[in-house]
């Protein structure tokens, strides 16, 4: 019953702060931290939780209050309905919208998009849970050999279908961050789509820009892929440098910093790892599914055209532009290219798979992660959902 109540007290908070912009994992950390909740508390809490926000609909519409929505949560997570919850269900079921109030738990918005291009039957991998997965960090340790060490430690895992550095991750509650393999910079958190994403990059580049960077991930990906490569990030939140170059060294290479207004050169590759819905890590960040809607978009469209144009201008001749995001959304993707393509015709695309072949080594079929010229991952495997184009300046 404790659980229960404190659960329903979270879940009041959060509806509360629902329209504020926080993250729901980073309301959550603060909550814990002010109950001082220990691990095994916070992993309880947290999977109902965030079992809620996968099947919002359906649980507001049979719960009168935070107090009675918390019970509900417990009693389905549990598959424990009792008598009063199980009425409710089944005049959903007669009424034939259980199945769009639980499954298609989604804005009507989002929900169309999903079924028109994947399919109904999309929605339960859209609400399952996904693995970790990690990238070995090529400079400091072979595929093979960090996960031997890492199932030495007590981590099963597999290796990622098509990344040669990926490694999925079997689920566990032990924490990866405070062990040695992670605190010398042998490996790091990076979905394979990602991963693969980096391998969209010419090897024949001597130089790269990502202005873009956040927190360098894909930086440290490209310069762990390619070390030939000298990689300058930047970024407008010039506060994140310090973490990058944090990173880069405990990854054991370099990677330049350097705010928009100081960057004059002209480079063999701009990365451009644009902002977007984030619709492609939903299994990720379920609650981010409620904030998605066509306002957002529209201002997203705008800004990502921007960056486009505004970046093209740093690719010299011969060069290559890369736009990837991690949405599945068209006019976050396919759009925005066709656009830029129409406005700017020195540049023409190159076929994801082909850059892929080059980068991976051995016979792969790489028809689950592209779609005619571009990069796109699909659905029902175990990677997020990333959308990438090569563009070459001519």
């Amino acid at each position: 019953m404790r659980f229960n109540q404190f659960l329903g007290n979270i879940l009041a908070a959060a509806l509360e702060r629902q329209n504020s912009g926080d993250k729901y994992d980073i309301l959550l950390n603060g909550i814990f931290k002010a109950e001082r909740l220990g691990k095994r508390d916070r992993i309880w809490v947290s999977d109902r939780f965030f079992f809620y926000l996968r099947h919002k609909l359906f649980f507001d519409e049979v719960s009168e209050n935070a107090e009675s929505l918390a019970k509900n949560i417990a009693m389905v997570f549990e598959e424990e309905p009792d008598e009063i919850l199980s009425k409710k269900i089944e005049i959903l079921q007669k009424n034939k919208t259980y199945d769009k109030l639980f499954n298609e738990s989604f804005h009507e918005f989002l929900s169309n998009k999903i079924r028109t291009l994947y399919g109904k039957e999309s929605f339960s991998w859209f609400n399952s849970k996904a693995k970790t997965i990690l990238r070995t960090n090529l400079r400091k340790i072979s595929h093979d050999e960090l996960s031997e060490r890492l199932k030495n430690e007590g981590f099963e895992n597999s290796f990622t279908p098509l990344s040669p550095a990926g490694i999925i991750l079997e689920p566990t509650n032990k924490s990866l961050k405070n062990i040695e393999l992670f605190e010398k910079g042998f490996f790091e958190f990076q979905d394979e789509s990602s991963q693969l994403a980096s391998l969209l990059v010419n090897p024949e580049s001597k130089n790269l820009l990502e202005p873009c960077a956040g927190g360098g991930g894909k930086s440290l990906s490209i310069s762990s892929f390619f070390d030939n490569i000298k990689i300058t990030a930047s970024d407008t939140r010039t506060h994140l440098f310090k973490e990058i170059k944090e990173r880069a060294e405990r990854a054991g290479t370099r990677i330049e910093t350097a705010a928009f207004q100081d960057i004059s050169d002209t480079f063999d590759t701009v990365f451009i790892d644009s902002p977007c819905s984030g619709s492609g890590v939903l299994r990720r960040n379920p609650g981010d599914r409620w904030n998605i809607n066509e306002k957002m978009l529209s201002d997203l469209n705008e800004l990502q055209s921007q960056l486009i144009r505004k970046f093209a201008a740093k690719v010299k001749k011969g060069g290559e532009l890369i736009y990837i995001t991690c949405s599945f959304l068209e006019c976050e993707n396919e759009e925005i290219i066709q656009k830029f393509l129409n406005e700017n015709r020195s540049f023409s695309l190159i076929p994801a798979e082909t850059r892929l072949s080059e980068n991976i080594k051995g016979s792969h079929d790489f028809s689950a992660v592209t779609d005619g010229l571009f990069f796109r991952t699909k659905p029902f495997a175990e990677r997020d959902l990333m959308f990438g184009a090569v563009m070459k300046k001519n």
